[in-house]
């Protein structure tokens, strides 16, 4: 590294000071004895000769050398050593083998830093060793693709080494860090920061889930349960399900194992959902329950299951259980009256309506003809009845 003129100048100050703390060591009778003045010791960076000598040496039998006055590092990393004689030398700066010296190593940790690496202290220190010369960018191919210093570049980029390892193309650092850019984001909107992490993101990587489909995976779930009508999230809990909204995500964001399990978690709280908005019953599993308005009247509901196998979706369920909603106060109470029918309740209707069974639907016009005989005379006298006028507005309306 080149000197500058303040550097150069502050080191030729240096080296005239020295030069004339030579000059004046030299001009004493004797330099060897300078050693005895203590000021003179302590330039010469040596010390101090004690006065009392041995009885077998004398100051005379000292070696007369060239005595080393001052010492001054370079900006280079060369040192100027000079000399109680006023000669001076320049020793090069002597080539460390110590990585932390090394400019190479000094941009490998630039990287490393940027990816949110670290502990390769001793990792780098092999490569160095193995390759003295090494430069920046073969020591990072080394630590990506070489076994033998690649276990810690993995670990961090553990979505690139699952993507290669099935034979599918890696992202690039920069590629791979602006993914988890994206991902943490998403979490962070979404209030759901405990997969806002490194272990998450090499996961969502190496399914090869691009941050726009986790986006919209997220919003689906969100969409469709929690920011949907709140009797579907009535619905899923009242079905047993432990799903928190934490869970619902992470099945969102598994699109091998939970997907398909969650899609139908959420179709059948949808389904469940329409019911519970029309004040009906909704369980998961066909459930026979007393009518809550006639002691004589069984209630229950087919189940979202057997819904769903009919092919029921959350969008026709709202459709079908309004309807079904509309008939039950007249099927209900004519079933409460009408001794030698069937009953037509909630899960005949559904049967009728979401099932398509004719059976179930012959059940109704059953009840609905015994009401009208009962007006017209055929049968009696009615208790309590309908009047037809009734009945014609509800078959008008397609109840019948």
């Amino acid at each position: 590294m080149a000197q500058t003129a303040a550097q150069k100048k502050a080191a030729a100050a240096k080296i005239a000071a020295a030069k004339k703390e030579a000059a004046y060591i030299e001009s004493l009778s004797n330099p060897i004895t300078s050693q005895y003045d203590p000021r003179i010791a302590e330039n010469m960076d040596i010390a101090p000769i004690s006065t009392a000598s041995s009885s077998n040496q004398t100051v005379m039998d000292l070696p007369v050398a060239k005595t080393k006055a001052n010492e001054i590092k370079n900006a280079d990393g060369s040192t100027t050593v000079i000399y109680s004689d006023g000669s001076y030398d320049i020793i090069p700066a002597t080539k460390s083998t110590a990585v932390t010296d090394d400019p190479v190593y000094a941009a490998i940790l630039a990287s490393l830093g940027a990816y949110n690496i670290s502990g390769l202290a001793g990792t780098l220190a092999q490569i160095r060793s193995d390759y003295p010369d090494i430069s920046s960018e073969d020591m990072l191919a080394l630590l990506r693709n070489d076994p033998r210093y690649n276990k810690g570049y993995l670990e961090r980029f553990s979505g690139n080494a699952k993507l290669a390892a099935a034979g599918k193309p890696v992202l690039s650092e920069k590629e791979y860090l602006a993914n988890e850019a994206a991902y943490a984001k998403i979490f962070k909107a979404y209030g759901v920061d405990r997969f806002a992490n490194t272990a998450q993101y090499a996961t969502l990587i190496g399914n090869e889930l691009a941050p726009d489909e986790v986006g919209a995976r997220v919003s689906m779930a969100y969409n469709r349960v929690l920011n949907a009508d709140s009797h579907v999230l009535e619905a899923l809990r009242k079905f047993g399900s432990s799903l928190s909204t934490g869970d619902l995500i992470a099945a969102m964001l598994d699109p091998k194992n939970q997907l398909p399990e969650l899609e139908r978690k959420i179709t059948s709280a949808e389904i469940g959902g329409a019911a519970l908005k029309q004040g009906l019953q909704a369980f998961e599993a066909a459930t026979s329950v007393q009518s809550s308005k006639y002691s004589n009247v069984m209630g229950g509901t087919i189940g979202t299951e057997a819904a769903m196998q009919s092919g029921e979706t959350g969008a026709q369920a709202n459709v079908d259980y309004q309807a079904i909603a509309r008939e039950l106060p007249t099927t209900e109470f004519l079933s409460s009256i009408s001794k030698g029918l069937p009953q037509y309740a909630q899960v005949e209707a559904e049967k009728a309506r979401i099932q398509g069974l004719a059976s179930e639907e012959r059940k109704k016009q059953d009840l609905y003809a015994l009401e009208q005989a009962r007006w017209s005379g055929s049968s009696g006298a009615a208790q309590g009845a309908f009047s037809t006028g009734y009945l014609k507005r509800s078959s008008t309306a397609g109840l019948i």
